[in-house]
């Protein structure tokens, strides 16, 4: 309850400041001159990521290495308790993107809502994205290095204003280059998370 008290007065901030509220508060922003500071423009993006994964306590990796408690000999859960797993992980980013998202479609214009829809999407598979990295150096443990491993790549994309450009630029038709990118590194980090899992199961 403390995290989500000191979240929401910080993000509450966000809906009185000079930011574009058309773009949703957790997706990373384009500097509008190139002497602007990228991590100063983007502070409520890193905010939403440090509040959602700070807010998941690790319940989610809790859930994949729980215990099966009904055995002698813990059984091997293989790929449907990991798919709950990922399923939960997507519940959870999904909700706290939706309860923001409701929020802000409440304040913003109707005809910039479509845009802040798609803006929620990408905040909300990022923030996945981030968790399944988290999530290999719980399973390795070494919770340390997963925290460093995803604040560093997420601190690169906010620094690196041509990266971010090219993200938000169109793919195919109308759909965003972030759209494949983010769903590709989902899948791919979910395959090494499975391989880890399934490598410490084995012990």
């Amino acid at each position: 309850m403390l995290i989500l008290v000191i979240y929401a007065i910080f993000a509450s901030r966000f809906y009185y400041s000079a930011q574009d509220t058309s773009i949703f508060m957790g997706m990373f922003r384009i500097a509008p001159a190139m002497s602007h500071p990228d991590l100063a423009l983007n502070m409520y993006p890193l905010l939403f990521m440090v509040g959602g994964i700070a807010l998941a306590l690790e319940q989610c990796s809790e859930y994949l290495m729980i215990p099966d408690y009904l055995v002698y000999v813990r059984s091997h859960r293989g790929w449907s308790h990991f798919c709950r797993y990922c399923a939960l992980l997507l519940f959870y980013c999904v909700l706290f993107t939706g309860v923001q998202l409701i929020i802000a479609l409440m304040i913003v214009p109707g005809n910039r809502q479509e845009h802040l829809l798609t803006t929620a999407i990408c905040a909300s598979l990022t923030l996945a994205v981030l968790m399944l990295i988290i999530n290999v150096g719980y399973l390795l443990n070494c919770r340390v290095m997963g925290y460093v491993a995803a604040a560093a790549l997420y601190i690169a994309l906010l620094s690196l204003d041509g990266a971010r450009r090219w993200l938000i630029s169109s793919w195919i038709g109308v759909i965003p280059c972030w759209a494949p990118v983010l769903t590709v590194l989902f899948l791919v980090l979910a395959m090494v998370n499975l391989i880890v899992f399934e490598h410490v199961e084995m012990y």
